[in-house]
């Protein structure tokens, strides 16, 4: 199933007998369950004797989350300029890249003082490079774009995070080796050699993890003219440099499946756990953009792994002994939260709360929690929508089902 194009290697995190990995698409994420294959890690963080956490920590935003931005119509409407300005609109609404920025370049040097076409010309150049990084790796051309996008905007800090994030990026994979599968790509330094081998056998669980959660979100982001998912093996340096997240981090997602491995380790349970929770991430976000709540978003994760039957036993009982969390304060990504025994609390709580509601509601009411973060709806609203219950019953419920 998988194509051989080069190769590097990785470094594999170690989860325990629950493992809370705080993963990186939404948050951290826990992760254990002796499972049919897979099974992730970090540092561990007891919270009681039987029951060490795992932290892998929250994402940066994805590329895309980053340069929406919404264009503006030209101040004067009956000039030529407002007329290229609509067309580069349009262009730009097409994702015709190169003719959006070629109009606006026009209006940029007819009327150079004019804030909104400099604007529109530094979100046109952001958009193409986002679309072709999604595309091609590495991508200098990507830079020089960005670049030119913050000359234009030079207010836009995200546009420097993210310029600063490619530059990082792209020095590490400079040289990286790359196979791909029909929904992947593997890049990884060509130092290891025992990825060389393992590659296709990572590729291959990868897909077989696509085609189950395929099933259970009905969504396919890798196919009909989308890129492949790009999933990145690093030296645990070159994973710090790039995501910024401490060294006990396990792995993260931020459009891009990120993992720090250790020299010599090829496939195993623990990896192909990991890749799955990363992976779950990406069908989260495919469904739901950038605003699933953190609590949510993780709580998948864990919960459509394999049988987690122990971790949701364990998970329970961490609620009673940490006490509630009030959802409020699990909108976001769960490394905020700042101390390792809240953050852990915080993943049991996700876990657990995932579960009764699908035990009580079925899986439907969850998956359209989702979908409707996607449609700038509310999870609880979907939530209602569907069930007939508000969400604030239904959260009593979960806390009179723990006491049973």
């Amino acid at each position: 199933m998988a194509s051989r194009s080069s190769s590097p290697r990785w470094r594999p995190i170690a989860l325990g007998s629950l493992g809370l990995a705080l993963s990186c698409a939404a948050g951290l994420w826990w992760s254990t369950r002796p499972p049919a294959q897979p099974a992730p890690s970090a540092t561990e963080i007891p919270l009681e004797p039987e029951m060490p956490a795992r932290t892998v920590v929250a994402p940066p935003q994805s590329a895309g989350e980053l340069v929406d931005e919404p264009l503006s119509a030209a101040p004067a409407p009956g000039s030529p300029w407002a007329a290229l300005n609509a067309r580069a609109i349009a262009a730009l609404d097409a994702r015709d890249f190169a003719l959006a920025i070629e109009l606006l370049e026009q209006c940029v040097a007819g009327v150079p003082d004019e804030p909104v076409f400099k604007g529109n010309l530094a979100e046109a150049l952001a958009r193409r490079a986002v679309d072709e990084h999604e595309r091609t790796r590495p991508c200098e051309a990507c830079l020089e774009w960005l670049e030119r996008a913050i000359e234009l905007a030079p207010e836009r800090e995200a546009l420097r995070q993210l310029l600063e994030r490619w530059r990082a990026e792209l020095a590490a994979e400079r040289e990286f080796q790359r196979d791909r599968s029909v929904h992947f790509e593997l890049s990884y330094d060509g130092w290891r050699g025992v990825l060389l081998d393992a590659a296709p056998d990572v590729l291959d669980e990868l897909e077989r993890h696509y085609i189950e959660l395929a099933l259970i979100f009905g969504l396919h982001p890798a196919e009909r003219g989308r890129p492949r998912i790009p999933v990145v093996l690093y030296r645990r340096e070159e994973f710090t440099s790039i995501t910024g997240l401490a060294d006990w981090a396990g792995g993260s997602y931020d459009g891009t499946i990120r993992v720090p491995m250790q020299e010599g380790r090829a496939l195993d349970a623990e990896l192909s756990v990991l890749l799955r929770h990363e992976l779950i991430h990406a069908f989260v976000r495919e469904s739901g953009g950038g605003s699933v709540p953190a609590w949510l978003n993780e709580g998948l994760a864990q919960w459509f792994h394999s049988s987690v039957a122990a971790d949701v036993t364990r998970a329970r009982r961490a609620i009673s002994q940490h006490g509630w969390i009030d959802l409020g304060r699990l909108q976001r990504a769960f490394a905020a939260l700042g101390e390792p025994a809240e953050i852990a609390a915080a993943y049991a709580q996700s876990l657990a709360l995932v579960e009764y509601l699908e035990r009580a509601h079925g899986r439907d009411a969850l998956l359209r929690m989702v979908a409707a973060c996607g449609e700038g709806g509310a999870p609880a609203a979907a939530f209602e929508a569907w069930t007939r219950l508000p969400f604030a019953t239904a959260l009593d419920d979960f806390l009179g089902d723990l006491q049973r």
